[in-house]
């Protein structure tokens, strides 16, 4: 009789152990899809992930570029291919990398504009200048090429009639000289009437305060020694009221 509880119970146990094999089989076959399924998204995750980073090192990027964009402007002193090289007003030397795509160049006359090319660019001629700037390395992005005006005041150092000259010291503490001739409108204002009248230099006197407005073409042929388009004279007079 023991013997028979035996065997019975250990067909029972054969037969229990059975689903649950059976189970334990079932569930390893569908883990597969299981982690199928979950490496899809995560796949999406790092690309946009990437894809982020990406954007992020772009718009830092145009934003250094932005920050890094400045104007310069001075006069040619020498073009070789697509670099230009300029100086300006302090001396300093910049190099301007013209790209036939990207760069737009255009010549200011008075109130209008109009498109030119890299080889209308001459030594000498002022420009003003935009782009990323590293150093004294410029990638032009806009170029314009217009006219250079300097527009100062100072006190008259000297009245040469004959030679119909100026000699002005400025309040930038340069030393200018004017050669008067008809193109120059000279003006003077009247201390008792404040009223303006067009004079010659005979009526110019050393220590009246001039300001002047004159055209920088680069061809001068010495230094701070310009042709006036304007002068106006104040009188000491005016100051001693």
């Amino acid at each position: 009789m023991k013997y028979l509880l035996v065997i019975v119970m250990g067909l029972l146990s054969i037969s229990i152990s059975i689903p649950i094999y059976a189970q334990t089989k079932t569930a390893s076959l569908s883990a597969s899809p299981i982690v199928t399924n979950v490496a899809t998204p995560t796949a999406v995750l790092v690309e946009k992930e990437i894809q982020n980073l990406k954007d992020r090192i772009a718009t830092k990027v145009a934003e250094l570029r932005k920050k890094n964009t400045k104007a310069i402007t001075g006069v040619v002193t020498d073009r070789a291919g697509a670099t230009i090289n300029m100086e300006n007003n302090d001396g300093d030397q910049y190099k301007v990398q013209v790209d036939d795509t990207l760069t737009k160049l255009y010549l200011i006359s008075g109130s209008t504009k109009k498109e030119i090319k890299l080889d209308y660019i001459k030594k000498g001629v002022y420009l003003i200048v935009t782009g990323p700037i590293i150093e004294n390395n410029i990638n032009a992005n806009f170029i314009y090429q217009d006219e250079q005006y300097i527009a100062l005041s100072g006190k008259v150092t000297e009245v040469n009639s004959e030679e119909e000259s100026i000699k002005v010291f400025t309040t930038e503490k340069e030393n200018f000289t004017f050669d008067i001739e008809e193109t120059t409108k000279m003006q003077l204002l009247d201390p008792k009437t404040l009223e303006l009248e067009t004079i010659r230099i005979s009526k110019v006197k050393e220590g009246d305060t001039l300001h002047f407005v004159t055209k920088k073409t680069g061809a001068e042929k010495e230094k701070n020694r310009y042709t006036p388009q304007r002068i106006l004279i104040i009188p000491q007079e005016y100051f001693i009221k």
